[in-house]
């Protein structure tokens, strides 16, 4: 990490913390203001709140793997949530609000009568709020690992008496947190990312636990203001490389040939075989996901907002900014990437460490790093290439 890294993660760390003591005066007054931010956040941040919440470590590198794996025409698996999320706003989004109601859950007691409206409630909270968040934050666990091991070597920035004890609690516990993603052995791997992942979790519960919902929603929006602004310096900067829109189209023309070029580059489906997956996809899968009500964080953001016409807006700054000026960022970069750095599925389905053989890096040596920036390019792509099986 160079110092100007160093310098945002600590900006980003020291907005949040003192985030999270700012609100928690006000979020201590009651459950309404920790919960729901005493119910009056405008709807713009609100709906950039919930579009940071579905911004997670590893979702570009989802992104990019469809594009190099099946082509921007993948891109509809996302762009298709539009419609859930435009008519989760107009319609949903003002009920949610006006049911008074402090949780999703507590919504299955006052919609229905009866003895067995309770057992009810605590189904749903105990699905949804352990189950489904336990596999998502199992997810979102392994981007940690997969960014971290690659960016965190801890191992060559802590003196060795304050590391060595961690990485023998790791070996002695049979923890295995390695992707394979770093140059690196496995317990090194596995003692970094348990120290990365042991100080996000705690930077997270300072300031959300501190401040509410207030303070998530002030960092949510931070966060999401920063990242896109990265990205869109970086789309710039491949842009640049690769000779600009028309020099990019050519470039992947040139790589992959006229015919894979513009079925990688196409919008739409192939009469052969895509249509009919396509129609499915679109007629069913945006009413089908867990969230097309707004359920859960969806939810808690439309319930904080202060007037049912916020709460609106708020869906529509989500659907905007989720499905149409992230996935133009991403696309820029998805099929820049494949112009700089081409891309080969058959290649890339090797195994990790048949691609550190190829890099000429010994996975054995703790001290082994990528000797060249397109080495690492190379490891990210493989990172990318592993993300489509999650």
């Amino acid at each position: 990490m160079a110092a100007i890294d160093i310098l945002i993660v600590l900006v980003f760390v020291a907005f949040s913390v003192t985030a999270g003591f700012r609100a928690r005066r006000r979020a201590s007054k009651s459950l309404d203001e920790y919960y729901l931010a005493g119910r009056d956040i405008k709807g713009w941040r609100a709906g950039l709140s919930m579009a940071a919440t579905q911004f997670a470590a590893d979702t570009p590198l989802l992104f990019c793997g469809l594009i190099a794996t099946a082509g921007v025409f993948a891109l509809w698996r996302f762009w298709v949530y539009a419609l859930a999320f435009l008519l989760m706003g107009f319609l949903f989004a003002a009920f949610w609000r006006r049911a008074k109601i402090l949780t999703d859950a507590e919504l299955v007691e006052v919609r229905y009568s009866g003895n067995w409206r309770l057992p009810l409630r605590l189904t749903k909270a105990v699905y949804f709020g352990l189950v489904i968040n336990s596999v998502t934050l199992g997810f979102v666990l392994l981007a940690a690992f997969q960014v971290s091991e690659l960016f965190l070597p801890w191992h060559t920035w802590l003196p060795g008496a304050l590391y060595q004890p961690i990485l023998d609690a790791s070996r002695w516990l049979g923890l295995g947190f390695a992707t394979g993603a770093a140059p690196y052995g496995a317990d090194l791997a596995t003692a970094n990312n348990a120290i990365s992942v042991a100080l996000l979790l705690l930077f997270v519960a300072l300031y959300s636990t501190t401040g509410g919902l207030r303070s998530v929603i002030s960092t949510d929006i931070f966060q999401f203001v920063l990242a896109i602004g990265g990205s869109i310096v970086f789309a710039v900067i491949l842009l640049g490389e690769s000779g600009g829109f028309f020099g990019l189209t050519e470039r992947v023309a040139s790589l992959y040939g006229d015919s894979e070029a513009r079925q990688m580059l196409s919008f739409a489906p192939t009469l052969e075989g895509a249509l009919m997956p396509f129609l499915v996809i679109m007629g069913l899968q945006w009413l089908f996901q867990m969230n097309s009500d707004g359920t859960g964080y969806l939810a808690q953001r439309f319930m904080a907002c202060s007037a049912d016409r916020e709460a609106r807006i708020a869906a529509v700054v989500f659907a905007w900014v989720q499905i149409l000026g992230r996935s133009l960022i991403w696309l820029v970069i998805g099929v820049a990437l494949l112009a700089l750095y081409p891309f080969s599925p058959a290649f890339f389905s090797s195994s990790v460490g048949a691609h550190f053989e190829w890099l000429g890096t010994d996975c054995n040596n703790a001290n082994a790093q990528p000797r060249t920036r397109d080495q690492i390019a190379g490891v990210i792509q493989r990172r990318i290439a592993g993300s489509i099986s999650y």
